[in-house]
């Protein structure tokens, strides 16, 4: 098992725990206050977020799973 592909995959997968917790919590905030002039924007910075927090689960663990069942270079 390749130690460093697994650290940065474990890294990967907690940053990704940061941001499905703060873009969900965004998007809540802005979708209370419907009306205010920062609305779309801070709608926008939460949807962006939110698909943040998908792609470095995804990627995260993709390099966990390459650090566990690749196979040994001989």
């Amino acid at each position: 098992m390749k130690e460093n592909l697994f650290g940065k995959g474990f890294k990967q997968i907690i940053l990704s725990f940061f941001f499905m917790f703060l873009g969900p919590t965004l998007m809540f905030q802005s979708l209370k206050n419907e009306e205010h002039p920062w609305f779309s924007i801070v709608f926008t910075i939460s949807i962006i977020i939110c698909f943040t927090a998908i792609y470095y689960g995804f990627k995260g663990l993709k390099n966990i799973m390459k650090a566990i069942f690749k196979k040994k270079d001989s």
